[in-house]
Formats: structure tokens, sequence, C-alpha cells
């Protein structure tokens, strides 16, 4: 199912993808099977989702993420690729890339700084900040982000 208001410039959409109203998602990205991809979402080019991902509305996912499989995105998550943002220039020397892992859960409203790695299965709580690495099975909250324990 893929919402008419949609603008789908890629080809790579897995079979049983639900897409819905006012999402754009940009060429080359590449989107898994049995994903959910909220409304007004922006999915920019070539970024990659996994497999089983649900982004929530208003969700931002710039070029240079990698989500792999089983990730929940919760409402207007943003991710960014560029820690020195300007107008003008040639920003490719600043570009970051940036990598959740499978099973990671991103609770709403939190900010993912680029450059950083989201282990496995690990839980951002709500409105953060994530400015570095959060370690697998950790649930991590604050601005800037902090482990803050263990979690199964």
């Amino acid at each position: 199912m893929i919402h008419y208001t949609s603008i789908i410039e890629s080809d790579n959409i897995g079979k049983n993808t639900k897409i819905w109203a006012f999402t754009h998602i940009c060429k080359n990205a590449i989107i898994g099977n049995n994903c959910i991809i909220g409304e007004g979402v922006y999915i920019g080019p070539n970024v990659i989702i996994g497999n089983n991902c649900k982004i929530q509305n208003h969700s931002l996912i710039y070029e240079g993420v990698v989500i792999e499989d089983d990730v929940f995105i919760g409402p207007n998550v943003i991710t960014t690729n560029d820690n020195f943002p300007k107008v003008l220039g040639d920003w490719s020397n600043r570009f970051k890339k940036t990598l959740i892992k499978k099973g990671v859960s991103i609770c709403a409203n939190s900010t993912i700084v680029c450059g950083i790695i989201l282990g496995e299965n690990c839980m951002i709580g709500a409105g953060s900040v994530v400015t570095k690495n959060i370690k697998e099975n950790y649930l991590a909250y604050g601005n800037p982000a902090r482990h803050i324990r263990k979690i199964q």
C-alpha cells in the first residue's frame, strides 16, 4: 500500500511495505520488506532501511543513515549528516554516516547526531539528543543522552 499523495523516487521498496500520506522517499533509497512508513516521513537519497521496521509520522531520515532490521523510530525523530552545516560551500568533507543496528527503538522527538552507532536492541528515551555511540542492550536518554541502565 502506497498512499497516492506520497512521492516515491525509488524502485527499491520491499514487499508488504506500507507508505502513508505525504511521505517522500528519495532516489536510491532502499526499504526492506514488511515496513511501515508513517505520514509525512522524509527518507533521503541512498538511505538503507532493513526489514520489519516502523518509522512513525514526521520523522526525517537523511542521507548517510543505515537502519538494520526490526527498528522502531518514533514520531518526529530527526537524524543529521553534517556536524557543521552552512548555507554555502561544499559539505561533502563534513558528511558523516550513522548506523542504527538491529532491534533499536528510538522514542518520539529524539535527535540522532550523525557519525554514531546505536548498538543492537538499545532504546533511546523520548526527547533525547544522541551525540555518542550507545551500547547494545542499553537504555539511554537525556540531552545529551547518557547510558542509564542495561535492558533485556
